[in-house]
């Protein structure tokens, strides 16, 4: 039988002078030790017990620990996981079974599985090397291992006698397949074999087969002979591994690039991955700290971090480990999967992060780790709504538990600017009407040019081109399509009267016309976003009093968010009256408002089973003639709101109301009218989203507030100035937004 020996390695020390680099790179060689300089703390004074605080591991033990920070272990340790109640197996050269490093946490299955009682003891300092990079003990000495409390079962398998040659040390197939027999029995999760040589007997294995088939998880080197393929012990027992239990270490550079002497991936790819394998900082048998170079140094990176994992989620499979080790490594090399770097470099961090589809835990409900939601104007920034969601539980596509902060991936309403409003101004109107008879049908169209001043600026550059060339072709209302559009059949005191376009509500009786940016009380679920409206009305005059019954429809298009649906469809049923008393007007609107897709423009993920509402809206204005030419206007909603939910994170809801007003002042002015508009625009005022275990608010943390002060211009060619202010923009505490516009159109 060939003895195998140990995979090649060189030690690289640091004298004491330059102890606070020795976790750099660099160059040289020989055994020289690295000397740590000893400090002697006095006795501190008694006092009382501090209050719990976090632990901090980010101590100059930790700095030093090369393969620590390199493979990211600190943010399990932030977790909580470092290695408690899991057991990992060490086939190699012993362990110094004496050191404090290793002090309560050699389990007592450990043995000398050659068969020759010597105990575990380590004469030649490979197993204790590898020992102290999987659970070197915190304790501010040495270095910190990636598990630093996970308990080791250590299989010493080397020759008697053997390390004291100068190849070093030798191994026997049955000594090892005796200490993974023995790993087996102990419970072990992961067996590290930081070992090389000739391809594995039949009894070899059959023992890693049956450690395989148990759900333990291998974790051979690579080799250290600078080979495009992997060592041919490694070869050989992942053909003998089964359930995908296996994993080839390979060794990368601290600049991650695959270092010199490592054996690459070649066939061995879709099990391979790599680890820290040059300055590897550790210590041997005698307590002697020294920088390793090895793939020998990587393969313990991978074992503890599949320890970590095992404690951190005790469900998973040694198979799902693999897994999810070699799904979350950094991809090095060619894209995806290659025959240099296998999956790519070991990354617990990330190992230890969701991985795939996250879902409402429980459910298959998908909930996002970055946006699950868009909040509407009404809801403002949500601030109560996303505080009352601070912990949510939620799974990956390992059934890991996870608590998602998710109010924190609720992103606030998108809060209407100037350009949004200009954008929507009527550039090109045109009106016609006659009568036959009882009869009068009357048609009002207007149109928005595609892109305002740029379209106008593209237009004159185009000038000298023919019609098609300019765009006038069959596809023109296409590409410049009208707003709006209104037709209406009246025939004594009964109109029939159908409207698109995003103003369709305003031939409701009561209506008015609303400003800039102040939307009239009246019609206080306006939208700017939403297109496609549509409404049919039928109206009856009875002397002054005008009564109507009105049905349409809407569409909004929303933002593009990952997963969340970007159209919000509504209906709506209104009755209308406006009667005038005098020089006072007055009217009120009852609307019934059904959405599907979003909540007065809130949408969320699945997760939270919010799939539409049903409103309910009042309304009442008052119009006051005060003199010809002057006018005051005043208007309000309120409505009460029922989301529809279909099972997820809110179970319910309660009381959710909301409010809107606005007031209006009109007056003549040289070549024009002025106007003033006070505005408070739609905003949920009231009410909860019910929890499983709780409730979230609604009510908004501020109030908007528009005023706004304008003066027009009307004849061949129109003409408008406004300027505003408005508090609080988007239902948000912040910087206030004011501004000026400038509008041109004209009629056709």
């Amino acid at each position: 039988m060939k003895p195998m020996q140990l995979n090649g390695m060189s030690l690289l020390g640091l004298g004491a002078s330059l102890l606070a680099l020795s976790a750099c790179g660099g160059t040289g060689g020989g055994s020289i030790p690295i000397n740590s300089p000893s400090t002697v703390t006095p006795t501190p004074t008694p006092v009382p017990p501090p209050p719990v605080q976090p632990v901090n591991y980010d101590t100059p033990e930790y700095r030093r620990s090369s393969s620590a920070t390199a493979s990211g272990a600190i943010s399990a340790w932030t977790l909580g996981f470092l290695g408690d109640g899991v057991t990992v197996a060490i086939i190699d050269s012993g362990i110094a079974d004496q050191s404090a490093e290793f002090a309560g946490r050699i389990s007592t299955a450990s043995r000398d599985s050659s068969g020759q009682n010597r105990g575990i003891a380590d004469s030649s300092g490979h197993g204790t090397a590898i020992a102290g990079v999987i659970g070197a003990a915190r304790n501010n000495e040495q270095i910190i291992g990636i598990a630093p409390q996970v308990t080791l079962a250590v299989m010493k398998a080397d020759s008697p006698g053997s390390c004291a040659d100068s190849d070093g040390c030798r191994f026997t197939d049955s000594a090892m397949a005796n200490g993974v027999d023995a790993a087996i029995a102990a419970g072990a999760r992961a067996i590290n074999i930081s070992l090389g040589g000739s391809a594995a007997s039949t009894t070899l294995r059959s023992a890693v087969s049956r450690a395989t088939r148990a759900g333990i998880v291998i974790i051979v080197s690579a080799g250290n002979d600078a080979m495009a393929s992997v060592d041919p012990l490694a070869v050989s027992l992942m053909a003998a591994a089964e359930r995908r239990n296996i994993i080839v270490v390979g060794g990368n550079t601290a600049g991650n690039a695959i270092a010199d002497f490592s054996n690459q991936a070649g066939a061995a790819q879709d099990v391979y991955i790599t680890a820290l394998a040059e300055q590897v900082r550790s210590f041997d048998h005698l307590g002697t700290p020294y920088l390793y170079s090895g793939t020998s140094f990587a393969t313990p990176q991978v074992t503890a971090a599949v320890a970590l994992l095992a404690q951190g989620f005790p469900a998973l499979s040694g198979s799902q480990i693999v897994d999810l080790l070699f799904a979350t490594a950094t991809d090095a090399g060619a894209a995806g999967t290659d025959a240099v770097f296998g999956h790519g470099i070991l990354n617990i961090a990330r190992a230890f992060a969701p991985v795939g589809t996250t879902s409402l835990a429980g459910t298959a409900l998908p909930v996002s780790l970055s946006a699950n939601g868009n909040l509407g104007s009404a809801m403002g920034s949500g601030t109560g709504f996303a505080s009352a969601l601070g912990s949510v539980a939620i799974e990956d596509s390992y059934q890991r538990g996870y608590s998602l902060a998710i109010g924190q991936t609720l992103r606030p309403a998108a809060v209407q600017r100037l350009a949004a409003a200009l954008s929507g101004e009527r550039l090109h109107s045109a009106e016609t009407s006659a009568a036959a008879g009882p009869f009068t049908v009357s048609m009002q169209v207007r149109s928005t040019s595609a892109t305002g001043s740029a379209a106008q600026s593209a237009q004159a550059e185009q000038s000298h081109l023919g019609l098609a060339q300019r765009g006038l072709d069959a596809h023109a209302g296409a590409r410049n399509p009208l707003r709006e559009t209104m037709v209406a059949l009246s025939a004594g005191r009964f109109t029939v009267a159908a409207a698109s376009g995003p103003s369709a509500s305003a031939i409701l009786p009561g209506s008015a016309a609303s400003g800039l940016l102040a939307a009239d009380g009246l019609d206080a679920d306006r939208d700017p976003a939403r297109t496609d409206r549509r409404l049919v009305m039928a109206q009856a005059q009875f002397g002054a009093l005008r009564l109507a019954a009105a049905t349409g429809s809407g569409r909004t298009d929303l933002a593009p968010t990952l997963g969340l649906a970007r159209v919000s469809h509504q209906s709506r049923t209104s009755l209308a009256a406006a009667l005038p008393v005098g020089p006072l007007s007055l009217g009120a609107r009852l609307t019934h408002l059904s959405e599907s897709g979003a909540f007065l423009g809130t949408r969320l993920s699945a997760g939270f089973g919010l799939t539409g509402a049903s409103s309910i809206f009042a309304g009442a204005s008052a119009d006051l003639a005060l003199a010809p030419g002057f006018s005051l206007r005043a208007a309000a909603t309120r409505g009460w709101h029922s989301p529809q939910l279909s099972g997820g994170l809110l179970s319910g809801a309660s009381g959710i109301r909301s409010t809107g007003w606005s007031a209006a002042l009109t007056t003549p002015a040289p070549a024009g009218r002025f106007s003033f508009h006070l505005a408070q625009p739609l905003a949920l005022t009231a009410g909860r989203f019910l929890l499983a275990d709780g409730a979230a608010p609604v009510a908004v943390a501020a109030r908007e507030r528009i005023a706004e002060l304008g003066w027009a211009h009307q004849g061949a060619a129109n003409m408008g100035v406004t300027l505003f202010h408005r508090q609080n923009p988007g239902h948000a505490k912040g910087p206030a937004d004011q501004g000026a516009a400038v509008v041109l159109s004209r009629n056709f």
